[in-house]
């Protein structure tokens, strides 16, 4: 067994431990989740209300495991991430204008070795001079540093400290690239709290949690194969996969169709997502889907795109301020996904309590038997039209 297996979450409540979920689920909130269960029995006798205390408790435990007190980046939608190479002025001007989910200012592979400095210097002046949009909110951003073994690392590391302590700059957290395992983040993290001042971090503590959320970039065979303990560390966001690197690592060949090598075909880049998506979820994180390089071609990006959000991804980066349209509608719930979802939960709400108060798990719609893990991810789609709905009136952010 590889190590990282071995390391596995434990913080659930003994009394949930080998014991049958009894009901649908909680709601936002901790709410109730079936209307005619509300007000049939007493507290004590409702499996909705003990089931509803015992998810409530866990919950707690976990956040008291959390070493970690960031911004939960659940509240928001992440659809579309535009790559912007801080060297290109006209580029951060234009943001203004654009409605990405987030932005991941670049300090590394979009700017060449000779433009380092000049790249932190644009980004510093971007945010000093109010180039950015007026509603902080507009979107997400974060800076991708260069890694810890080359010579911009210190530099980047300080400007994005910097900015992070600016609460005029629209900047919530760090890539880190290459990413490969539990140690490149702790490195990380302990270089941040020397920044912040803080001493008291000693080398042979791990994890070590960054006063700064990270974001790791996944693009090498070892990332992937460490996947699940990056994605378990506290100081870990979210996953973003680097498509272009790691099918240059994986010696993937293009198909005939392709015109450049990185155009090569998503098959061999299968294993590799969908174990980055696994370990996402296994830890509670946000994994973002790779680049597709041809912003010309929209067909060919639509069907990327959407192979992304059947496989669980909750947004794509891009290359290009044309592709962002075109993402945040595909990765948004449909009308009919909502139509739909709304019909699973009120069929499940209304039949999954008895004539008896009884919970009895069973609903049926359309002739499809339905179950609470259908319900939950109704739910979870609901919740997720409301995040977009929330981003796009500039409401429900924190």
């Amino acid at each position: 067994m590889l190590p990282h297996l071995r390391r596995l979450p434990s913080a659930l409540p003994s009394r949930l431990i080998g014991r049958k979920c009894p009901v649908a689920s909680v709601g936002r909130g901790g709410g109730l989740v079936c209307k005619a269960a509300r007000g049939i029995l007493s507290d004590a006798q409702n499996p909705l209300r003990r089931y509803d205390a015992d998810i409530t408790s866990a919950r707690r435990t976990f956040a008291t495991n959390a070493t970690s007190t960031y911004p939960d980046v659940t509240s928001r939608p992440f659809r579309s991430v535009l790559y912007v190479p801080a060297v290109n002025t006209r580029a951060l001007e234009k943001l203004s204008t654009l409605r990405p989910d987030a932005v991941m200012f670049d300090l590394e592979d979009g700017v060449g070795p000779d433009k380092k400095e000049e790249a932190r210097e644009n980004l510093a002046r971007f945010f000093r001079e109010g180039h950015h949009s007026a509603d902080k909110d507009a979107y997400f951003g974060m800076v991708r540093i260069n890694r810890s073994d080359t010579p911009w690392f210190e530099d980047d590391l300080k400007a994005a400290w910097e900015l992070w302590q600016n609460e005029g700059a629209n900047v919530r957290g760090v890539v880190l690239p290459k990413i490969e395992g539990r140690e490149d983040v702790d490195a990380v993290s302990r270089r941040l709290l020397q920044l912040a001042g803080d001493a008291t971090c000693d080398s042979s503590t791990s994890p070590v949690v960054s006063p700064v959320p990270f974001w790791a970039m996944m693009e090498t065979p070892l990332a992937i194969l460490s996947a699940l303990e990056i994605a378990a560390h506290p100081s870990i966001q979210g996953l973003i996969l680097g498509t272009n690197d790691l099918s240059k690592e994986l010696r993937l060949r293009p198909s005939a169709k392709c015109t450049t090598f990185f155009e090569s075909t998503r098959e061999g880049l299968a294993m590799s997502l969908q174990t980055a998506i696994l370990a996402a979820r296994a830890h509670g994180k946000l994994v973002i889907d790779g680049v597709y390089n041809n912003f010309r071609d929209e067909e060919g990006f639509r069907q990327e795109a959407m192979q992304g959000k059947v496989w669980g991804m909750d947004g794509k980066t891009l290359i290009h301020p044309s592709q962002i349209a075109a993402t945040n509608e595909l990765l948004a719930p449909s009308k009919e996904e909502i139509e739909h979802a709304k019909r699973v939960v009120e069929c499940w709400e209304e039949n999954a309590i008895g004539s008896d108060g009884g919970f009895t798990g069973v609903a049926v719609l359309d002739g499809v038997m339905l179950e609470d893990l259908h319900a939950q991810s109704a739910r979870r789609l609901l919740e997720q039209a409301e995040r977009i709905e929330s981003s796009a009136t500039g409401t429900g952010h924190e």
